[in-house]
């Protein structure tokens, strides 16, 4: 019987979670309704598997962590499928049985499978992102995929970072599995894919405006996030980091209706909003708190404060320990 995968799931998994027993009936469940079915051929005796699964409208993603195992895709579990099978080696090394070919890869490299075709898997001990995507989608976007399967290709390059960038960033946010969000999310990952295994032109030209851009901008509001305090976050420090010119960074943020600026500031406001509501950080100054997430000037910060929450920061925080005290 052919299980219908969830349009919207996450999953966080660890055999250290469960029974030597039962973990991996547990796993192999989860991938197979979420990601992929495969069966798992067991020869070690202390296994160790770390996972964090996300299936979205048309794509599943596994990003895992393992000691050396393999893992086979029968004939029987591929009969009804017709996905491909993207799986990206961060650490260690694999090798591929498949089509009636070999392929090896190491860290840095990437290889395209077929779902309609059985494959075994041995990695060695190694992270990986596993992505599938149903060949209805990405075929007309890739220029020939079918010619490149089983060709180990270089993740050296722009294209890979951003994809791997951009799947751990939204492992970071399980909640966007619940949300409308996902959509996007899926063709996102769908137009990444496709660039990196080689899109036709015009599906590069629809990337570069929707799935490329959606990768370089959650970057760099991440980015924007962890430097807060460091006040190093203006347009050319970014470019800098993330390879892109001022220009683009702030045609970026222009696109959602903001700029740069705006958004800096926005995080800096909810960041000291929120350590005035934490009654662990009540002996904290004002002033030091707002000095330490990157304002320069205390009465620039109140005025932006007041304007944002409609209170004062003093009033923000007398609120929040009337709310602890009732």
């Amino acid at each position: 019987m052919t299980i219908r995968p969830p349009e919207f799931a996450y999953a966080r998994f660890s055999t250290a979670m469960w029974p030597r027993t039962e973990w991996r009936g547990v796993y192999c469940d989860l991938l197979r309704r979420m990601v992929t079915d495969m069966d798992f051929n067991v020869t070690e005796e202390k296994l160790s598997v770390d996972a964090t699964i996300l299936r979205l409208p048309g794509v599943g993603v596994a990003d895992s962590r393992t000691t050396a195992f393999r893992t086979t895709r029968s004939r029987a579990m591929a009969k009804g499928t017709d996905d491909y099978i993207f799986f990206m080696c961060l650490e260690g090394a694999a090798s591929f049985s498949h089509l009636g070919r070999e392929a090896s890869i190491e860290a840095g490299q990437a290889i395209l499978l077929s779902s309609s075709d059985p494959h075994v898997i041995e990695r060695a001990m190694s992270r990986h992102l596993f992505i599938t995507i149903p060949k209805a989608a990405l075929g007309p976007m890739a220029a020939n995929a079918d010619a490149v399967l089983m060709t180990p290709m270089s993740c050296v390059g722009e294209k890979f970072g951003l994809l791997a960038s951009y799947v751990r960033l939204l492992m970071q946010e399980p909640d966007l599995a619940a949300s409308e969000l996902c959509w996007l999310a899926a063709n996102h990952i769908q137009d990444l894919v496709a660039v990196t295994i080689g899109a036709t032109q015009e599906a590069t030209e629809v990337a570069a405006g929707r799935g490329i851009r959606a990768a370089r901008l959650r970057a760099i509001k991440a980015d924007i996030e962890s430097n807060l305090a460091s006040g190093d976050v203006g347009s050319d420090a970014l470019a800098g980091r993330h390879r892109v010119s001022p220009r683009y960074i702030r045609k970026l943020f222009e696109g959602e209706g903001t700029s740069l600026s705006q958004f800096v500031l926005g995080r800096r406001l909810a960041l000291v909003h929120r350590v005035l509501r934490d009654p662990r950080l009540a002996h904290r100054t004002i002033g030091a708190i707002a000095f330490d997430v990157g304002f320069g000037d205390l009465s620039t910060f109140n005025h932006a404060f007041r304007r944002h929450f409609g209170m004062t920061p003093s009033e923000a925080r007398r609120s929040a320990t009337g709310e602890a005290a009732t």
